[in-house]
């Protein structure tokens, strides 16, 4: 499984089952000094609404992306309405509740990366040459940067040097890069060099579990929640 900053995943439902158990079956998460890291930025959920945990978590069953040393503690983020991630066949981006959902700042600070001009995948289709597709890149100052990535062609809103606050629009949910339907990949590291540096463990605070507040806490895989404003 390559290092990438996320791959296709399959859809919810027996399949999806049957893949979290074999990647728990056949590799471990990798090795990391961060366990115990309590994050230091503020952070809230990077988007409106309810949304559902696809990846996230620290076993491999729950989290594929524990496999990698940069992405240990990230997660793939998308929308579920009745179980499934989109309307009708599929077949088009638009077809998925979450593309073109905005996507907002976890915390405040800089924008270090950022790329918006790639196309959006065809579902089923994916760019691995591209691996964040288009993407932000935030340095929170304190050793801490966010990557948010997959954005829609286009829809990024903030430029390199620029200083963003909490909530602020980064730009809108896509399919553009190594993805394979549309969704918001995450996650917190100490460099803002792609493959490079440690994954951070990323504490998000106030939001919602069902109707549970959580005051601070690293989502799980089959979660849905929203940030309680």
């Amino acid at each position: 499984m390559n290092s990438d900053a996320v791959t296709g995943f399959p859809k919810t439902g027996w399949r999806n089952r049957a893949a979290r158990l074999l990647l728990s079956l056949r590799q471990r998460p990798a090795p990391s000094p961060f366990l115990h890291y309590q994050t230091k930025t503020q952070l809230r959920l990077p988007f409106e609404g309810a949304w559902y945990v696809y990846w996230g978590g620290r076993s491999v069953g729950r989290n594929r992306h524990t496999i990698t040393r940069d992405q240990r503690f990230a997660y793939d983020f998308l929308i579920l309405n009745h179980g499934r991630s989109h309307a009708a066949a599929g077949q088009q981006n638009e077809d998925y509740f979450c593309f073109g959902q905005p996507v907002v700042a976890p915390g405040p600070g800089t924008v270090v990366g950022a790329a918006h001009n790639l196309p959006d995948n065809t579902p089923g289709r994916m760019s691995p040459e591209q691996p964040l597709g288009n993407h932000v890149i935030l340095d929170h100052g304190n050793g801490e940067f966010s990557f948010l990535a997959h954005l829609r062609q286009s829809s990024v809103r903030v430029n390199l040097g620029d200083r963003v606050a909490t909530g602020v629009l980064l730009g809108m949910c896509g399919n553009s890069g190594n993805s394979s339907e549309p969704h918001l990949h995450f996650h917190l590291q100490t460099s803002a060099i792609l493959f490079h540096g440690d994954g951070l463990p990323a504490f998000f605070c106030h939001y919602i579990v069902n109707k549970t507040n959580v005051a601070r806490g690293e989502p799980i895989a089959g979660q849905t929640i929203r940030h309680d404003a």
